[in-house]
């Protein structure tokens, strides 16, 4: 598991400089071990955020009626986790409000606001977390065609979505159908569907379980989350979800877009490599 990336006093002086400076978009070429090939910031114009410096101790974030919003890790996980429940047993979003409400001491309207968020729904900035990336060993593909560390993130989230149809992983391995060097093909990587590709509570559906992916990523060494065009990663964390560009250039391929499956992969415990 790995450590929470605290703020500090000069770590939040930055953000508020962040957030007032020209915005960057990471156009990212993405491998499969999960380390960036290329990363080409290219100027968007000045941030409309009002988001302002967070407090201490606040590594997770998501985007409110006037800017973000900044919370703890404990609190992301239990609300990105009612989220799920209310999904799966499909409750009312009043009812999530008022988990918002009472875990950020949020107002009814700002609570409302978030919880739509939260189920996937508007355009706000969607829940991320800042993680810490502790070493971990390396693994060995097991008889599921998963890593240990991999199978045992898709046996959480199957206790909190339920049954999901998922992908990208065989017994024995796949060595086909991804990019060159694909987690995949290491066992460390699953493709979970949200079909058929514009329908929209399935579209909202994905980003309750990629959101709740990302506020758990500390618990099980999460490398990255690839979904509906954006990417969050851990050697990025920092900078949240960001636009994401298939390393073929694709714009138009709905599966090279990720926009009927979230893709998800964990660390490989192998050293960086640049080639």
């Amino acid at each position: 598991m790995r450590r929470q990336v605290p703020w500090s006093a000069a770590g939040a002086a930055g953000a508020a400089a962040m957030a007032v400076a020209v915005a960057l978009t990471s156009v990212v070429a993405f491998s499969a071990d999960g380390d960036e090939r290329a990363e080409r910031p290219v100027a968007t114009g000045p941030t409309t955020s009002t988001s302002t410096a967070p407090a201490l101790s606040t590594p997770c974030r998501i985007g409110g009626p006037t800017g973000d919003r900044f919370l703890g890790t404990d609190q992301a996980k239990l609300l990105s986790t009612a989220a799920a429940t209310a999904v799966r047993k499909k409750s009312p979003r009043a009812r999530l409000a008022a988990r918002v409400a009472v875990t950020l001491d949020a107002s009814p309207a700002d609570a409302a606001h978030l919880a739509r968020t939260l189920l996937g729904a508007g355009p706000a900035q969607r829940l991320s977390c800042r993680v810490f990336r502790d070493k971990v060993d390396p693994e060995t593909m097991g008889r599921s065609g998963l890593t240990p560390r991999a199978d045992r993130l898709r046996r959480a989230w199957s206790r909190q979505f339920g049954p999901l149809p998922a992908g990208g992983f065989a017994t024995g391995g796949v060595s086909s159908g991804h990019v060159d060097d694909s987690s995949h093909y290491d066992g460390r990587a699953v493709d979970v569907f949200f079909r058929p590709v514009g329908d929209a509570a399935q579209a909202r559906r994905g980003w309750v379980f990629a959101q709740w992916v990302a506020a758990h990523a500390d618990d099980f060494d999460v490398l990255s989350v690839i979904y509906a065009d954006h990417i969050w990663t851990s050697w990025a964390s920092t900078s949240g979800w960001r636009d994401y560009t298939h390393p073929s250039g694709s714009s138009t391929n709905a599966v090279l877009r990720h926009l009927d499956h979230v893709h998800v992969a964990v660390e490989s415990g192998r050293p960086y490599r640049s080639r």
